[in-house]
């Protein structure tokens, strides 16, 4: 069992890379061995290597710099996963692929199904439509996850700015009215080594045929519940604190005050509700999902010993 990784260097590549490793023969890149950007440096690659599976943990999430980037958006969020799943469709390989709450333009007010129709408002979030629209066309074994709000105890995110802020800044203001679900990459990597093992991509190990469930397609996967970003920061505040690792804030809750998508000033367009259901995830794959609280908690008590280690 062959597997290639792309995005070593990210959160979520660098998440991934003990969970195979375990599991199965690696090859992780970043940018240095293959530039995204590069279509016939990813097809020399995958030519050259003959994976069985594929998993882009790689993209170009850089929101607002996006509305000035797009052709470079284009060609690492559309092509790049396009070109990847060409070339797995070739192989016959399995081709895992991330795409995000931001296909969406937030206003429905229920939460999103994966049949619910798309309307990116956002450079970022067309791009990555376009991305799984390259992959579904290109791959029969795919296995594309939306989510929201990736975090995760090392690299940048919104529990680490928060952190990293409440150290330097007695008064901050945080946006109230989005709203969606922190997701955690340990969720995201277990989720998806557990999917994989019940589509008989059992990573190292033998599947009998007549076992395998072979789900393939489009699936949100967030952790239960909801909330917006300023109480997904006063919650990363209050647990910090009681984990010791708010000994040097000067940031008190009280001073974190609320503002709205309309006063704070972004390049791009945010969807107000980013929410999605997990029914889909759930009922396929026989799925208990855990809500989100408990993977801000995780990734803090794994900041807390990094700190005190």
């Amino acid at each position: 069992m062959k597997t290639l990784l792309f995005g070593k260097d990210g959160q979520l590549g660098q998440e991934f890379i003990p969970a195979i490793q375990a599991r199965s023969e690696l090859l992780a890149v970043g940018r240095k061995e293959c530039d995204l950007a590069h279509p016939e440096q990813i097809q020399t690659l995958i030519r050259s290597y003959k994976p069985d599976l594929i998993i882009n943990a790689s993209a170009y999430t850089a929101v607002d710099q996006a509305e000035n980037e797009s052709t470079l958006a284009q060609l690492i969020n559309t092509q790049a996963p396009t070109v990847m799943a060409r070339e797995a469709g070739d192989l016959g390989a399995a081709l895992v692929h991330y795409s995000t709450d931001y296909v969406f333009d937030g206003m429905k007010s229920g939460f999103y199904e994966e049949t619910d129709v798309c309307n990116p408002l956002s450079v970022y979030g067309s791009t990555k439509y376009k991305g799984e629209l390259g992959v579904v066309d290109n791959c029969l074994r795919h296995l594309i996850f939306r989510t929201s709000w990736v975090f995760s105890a090392h690299g940048s995110n919104f529990l680490n700015t928060i952190i990293k802020l409440a150290r330097v800044k007695d008064e901050l203001k945080v946006i109230d009215d989005q709203w969606g679900a922190p997701t955690s990459t340990s969720l995201i990597v277990a989720t998806t080594m557990n999917i994989l093992q019940k589509n008989g991509i059992i990573l190292g190990d033998a599947i009998s045929s007549s076992t395998r469930n072979q789900y393939w397609g489009l699936f949100n996967l967030v952790p239960l519940g909801e909330t917006n970003w300023h109480s997904y920061a006063l919650y990363v505040l209050k647990r910090a604190g009681e984990l010791g690792l708010g000994n040097d804030f000067v940031l008190n809750p009280s001073k974190i005050s609320r503002t709205t998508s309309k006063e704070y000033s972004q390049l791009a367009t945010r969807p107000l509700n980013s929410r999605l259901s997990t029914h889909k995830i759930t009922q396929f794959f026989e799925l208990q999902l855990p809500q989100w609280r408990e993977g801000v908690d995780l990734e803090l008590q794994k900041l807390q010993k990094l700190n005190f280690n």
